[in-house]
């Protein structure tokens, strides 16, 4: 009789954290209103709760949620967003990624309301004017493409959603290019990233119609800057040693990107 009355006393706290996690994405008021629904398709709870520390599964349940045309995903009227990113890793690299992949699913324009740093936390909040809700879902895979994991969601108001991100693997979309062979890259939309692949040297060159005054940044895989070239007058072709322990190489223009408009050549060389 005991054992009957835990495993009772199990499931209903179970559910009950589960039912705090639906209310909190679709308000208390929908929730009441779609209750025989909702125990429906959450009628078994335990498969809403991650193995790995028993916590609800914030993705899966948003997902369920999207699928039955219960989750608002869109405003009648623009209304002002505000969406809060926490990681405890790469804090440079994690805001890299998360605008990529926020551009991925369609959101080119935000701004950065806040930004701190403690010793084991970084936390970044942006603010946009939208009609429509960042999907959770398009998000959370646009992030895993980059190596990083949604480990939790959160609507702290009405127009404040929060996004505990798992950054430890983050990879940014860099251009990889072969060594020791020259690689035409188009014209840019925003300053060329690309991969070192342990190369010593790099040679650059431009179009002779173009008027391209060089900006080069080294950095390491972190994203701090370990060096930088700029030269204020026009080049066709620059020459450069990459420094140790560089991963990544931006490549762009001092003025303008304008200046490139024919894109570069690039020539990595690899170890004598």
């Amino acid at each position: 009789m005991r054992i009957f009355i835990a495993i009772c006393l199990l499931y209903v706290a179970t559910f009950a954290n589960l039912q705090d996690k639906i209310e909190n994405f679709i308000s208390q008021k929908n929730y009441s209103k779609q209750e025989n629904l909702i125990n429906v398709l959450f009628r078994n709870s335990s498969s809403f709760y991650r193995k790995s520390d028993g916590n609800v599964d914030s993705l899966k349940v948003l997902k369920v949620l999207e699928d039955n045309g219960l989750l608002e995903l869109f405003y009648q009227n623009p209304i002002s967003l505000k969406v809060k990113f926490i990681t405890h890793k790469n804090p440079l690299i994690f805001m890299k990624v998360i605008k990529e992949s926020l551009e991925a699913i369609g959101y080119n324009y935000f701004l950065t309301t806040r930004a701190t740093k403690s010793d084991d936390k970084y936390i970044w909040i942006i603010n946009l004017k939208t009609k429509h809700l960042i999907n959770p879902i398009l998000f959370s895979q646009e992030l895993q493409k980059r190596g990083c994991e949604v480990e939790d969601v959160e609507k702290e108001d009405a127009n404040l959603w929060v996004y505990q991100i798992n950054s430890d693997s983050a990879k940014l979309s860099a251009k990889n290019i072969d060594l020791d062979r020259t690689v035409k890259l188009l014209k840019p939309i925003e300053p060329y990233l690309i991969y070192t692949n342990m190369a010593t040297n790099i040679k650059i060159k431009t179009s002779f119609s173009d008027h391209w005054y060089p900006f080069v940044v080294f950095l390491d895989n972190a994203l701090h800057v370990i060096s930088q070239t700029k030269i204020n007058e026009r080049k066709y072709t620059v020459k450069l040693e990459i420094p140790p322990n560089c991963t990544y190489i931006r490549i762009g223009d001092i003025y303008t990107l304008d200046n490139i408009k024919h894109g570069l050549s690039v020539y990595l060389r690899s170890k004598e």
